[in-house]
């Protein structure tokens, strides 16, 4: 019976030493990641320079804001009033959910045709696109053969500024050494699942687009 009592006692022991080491472990992966201030659905309505003005504060550094140049009379809608907000192409993220400090978010908001130009800047590794979105498709502002030349941020920008909202960037971490690629580096990047594309095919603006780069 002592021996029996002792085994279980041991097993307990064991048993609670895991539960702290993983659960240790699992706090520690994401200490660099920084939670978000709101919620996608409270984020909406609210003016978009207040939401840029929150994300950046708590240490948000690749924050797009998108204008739609969709209003006419602003009755319905008031101008830069937010009508969506996208995380790493993700748009119904919760207050606290947690994600990288460098990961992509882009804000879509009312405003009337003509109003100031997207935040992201204009060096996107090619002319700026106008998208002709009459058939409430957008044209890709770069081919597929263009990518592996242009940085990650160059492709995202090009890409939010042509009216693309759905876009996650994923590191392969890959790389060991870094002597055949380098550290950023775009391996490939997939429209709707589409690898081969021209400049100036069209998909709908919410399309799901990947952006797969080597990583350490």
């Amino acid at each position: 019976m002592r021996t029996a009592g002792w085994k279980k006692a041991l097993a307990v022991c064991l048993a609670v030493a895991l539960i702290w080491i993983f659960a240790g472990c699992g706090s520690g992966e994401e200490d660099h990641r920084i939670a978000m201030p709101m919620s996608a659905s409270e984020m909406r309505s609210r003016h978009y320079e207040d939401v840029v003005t929150k994300l950046r504060e708590v240490g948000f550094i690749n924050v797009c804001a998108q204008p739609m140049n969709d209003l006419v009379l602003g009755w319905l809608k008031k101008d830069g009033s937010v009508d969506e907000v996208s995380a790493d192409g993700e748009r119904n993220f919760k207050k606290n959910e947690r994600f990288d400090p460098d990961v992509y978010i882009i804000i879509r908001y009312h405003s009337f045709a003509g109003s100031e130009e997207s935040t992201t800047p204009e060096d996107s590794g090619g002319e700026p696109v106008i998208a002709d979105t009459s058939d409430g498709m957008t044209g890709l502002p770069i081919c597929s053969d263009d990518i592996r030349d242009l940085s990650v941020k160059q492709v995202v920008d090009a890409l939010t500024q042509a009216g693309f909202v759905n876009i996650k960037t994923e590191p392969l971490g890959d790389l060991v050494v870094g002597l055949l690629h380098s550290d950023g580096q775009i391996s490939e990047v997939s429209v709707g699942g589409d690898i081969r594309y021209k400049k100036g095919d069209r998909y709908y603006p919410d399309v799901k687009i990947v952006i797969r780069y080597h990583s350490y």
